[in-house]
């Protein structure tokens, strides 16, 4: 593509009114959002002791492995089928997910025996209250990709504000100086109730708009397809969530709950960029879906480059801003934490291309790339963090996780072009 048709393509996009409304609903939701975890990420860590934000960080941790148990491929497998046009799919994926969920549940109160066994009554708890809440938290969570596989964009704007607003729940207390037990207790299960209720109210909505003929698969045949197509993304899945999410296991595990402190900060920080990433694939998706072939290829090609551009241009104007904001909004212990924002927004940045090219071969349903992909990745993505965690502790596992970012991308970029020719 030269440079006139790539100035005509990115002029077609600023003059497409509909891309443009959809995506700056959801570029305002996000902006919305992001605004309030500015508010909510200082608020945590004046009102909660550090241990106790390394506590609740050690659940988000375990958490990304024990819904595995629950199926999440089936949330994606769902947002394909209702992008194509077939609604039920929701019902099913409800149907399924609180189920499996329970799985998850009894995950979690394994877990809370473990941390009972080691002595900390403390964070047992806070693995009881995630085993609780799990059928109803991992089980409605296809609510998000529902409205935005039926480009329902203003309904998303408003769940995404809503959503953030659950997470202010645990303030409420604390401001009040009420609490159960201990503070980061109290705050945990206060947000935790709050996102509970708010799926519950969303499930219930989007189910009442199905007509009745469209509450389940019209043959179950096309349900049992998608429910493998959903095992298959859970499998796809289990090999991402060991890619990108043992490194925050592996401080858990072997670091003192103020460096996961530390390191949680950092992941807040970068997953603001997966916020982001998360609203165009809310926007794209769809259309790529029902692109032809030739065409999806094209456009994937040089819109995934544009987009990768805009992102690192973001991520340096990010960390700046964080580099100025951290020591500003956040008590002085947290100024550790630094170091861990630059190298996570610097691994995601080399994922990114790697990732386009996996949502590429999602929208051809192309199991065994994804599997390829996704199983190379993992294993660098486990043994380079691990490696380097004994030498550099924190930093190390970050910095891993930069490698393990660039052997993705490369192996992904690779199978791009090898699968074209």
């Amino acid at each position: 593509m030269n440079v006139i048709a790539l100035r005509t393509l990115i002029r077609t996009k600023l003059h497409n009114r509909r891309f443009l409304r959809n995506s700056g609903t959801l570029m305002l939701a996000n902006i919305i959002v992001t605004g309030l975890a500015l508010i909510r990420t200082p608020a945590m860590a004046w009102l909660l002791p550090k241990e106790d934000v390394g506590m609740i960080s050690v659940v988000g941790a375990w958490l990304a492995f024990i819904l595995l148990l629950s199926l999440p491929g089936l949330d994606s497998a769902a947002y394909h089928y209702v992008a194509k046009g077939a609604r039920w799919a929701f019902a099913v994926n409800v149907a399924y997910k609180v189920r499996w969920s329970l799985l998850s549940a009894v995950a979690f109160w394994l877990g809370a025996g473990y941390w009972w066994w080691r002595g900390d009554t403390t964070l047992a708890l806070l693995f009881v209250i995630a085993g609780l809440f799990c059928p109803v938290v991992l089980g409605l969570s296809a609510c998000s990709g529902t409205l935005a596989a039926r480009e329902r964009f203003g309904a998303l704007f408003w769940y995404r504000i809503a959503e953030s607003l659950t997470d202010f729940t645990g303030l409420i207390p604390l401001l009040l100086s009420v609490w159960w037990i201990n503070r980061g207790l109290t705050f945990y299960t206060a947000n935790q109730l709050a996102t509970a209720l708010m799926l519950a109210v969303v499930a219930w909505w989007l189910f009442k708009q199905l007509p009745t003929e469209e509450r389940h698969a019209p043959d179950k045949s096309l349900e049992q397809e998608m429910v493998r197509y959903g095992q298959h993304l859970t499998l796809i899945s289990a090999l991402s969530v060991a890619q990108s999410q043992v490194d925050s296991l592996l401080v858990s595990a072997f670091l003192p709950l103020t460096v996961m402190a530390d390191y949680a900060i950092a992941n807040m920080i970068s997953n603001q960029f997966k916020t982001l990433w998360s609203v165009y694939l809310s926007v794209r998706y769809p259309v790529f879906v029902r692109m032809e072939r030739a065409r999806r290829r094209k456009r994937m090609l040089w819109e995934g480059a544009l987009v990768w551009l805009g992102f690192v241009g973001a991520g340096i104007m990010l960390y700046f801003l964080a580099y100025w904001f951290i020591p500003l909004l956040l008590p002085a212990s947290y100024a550790s934490s630094l170091p861990y924002i630059g190298w996570l927004l610097v691994a995601f940045l080399t994922l990114l291309p790697g990732a386009f090219v996996e949502i590429y071969f999602r929208t051809e349903q192309n199991q065994r790339q994804q599997y390829i992909l996704r199983s190379v990745s993992a294993v660098a993505g486990v043994l380079l963090p691990a490696l380097f965690i004994s030498t550099w502790g924190g930093t190390g596992v970050a910095i891993g996780r930069v490698l393990a970012g660039l052997i993705f991308s490369a192996i992904s970029l690779w199978s791009f072009w090898r699968n074209s020719s």
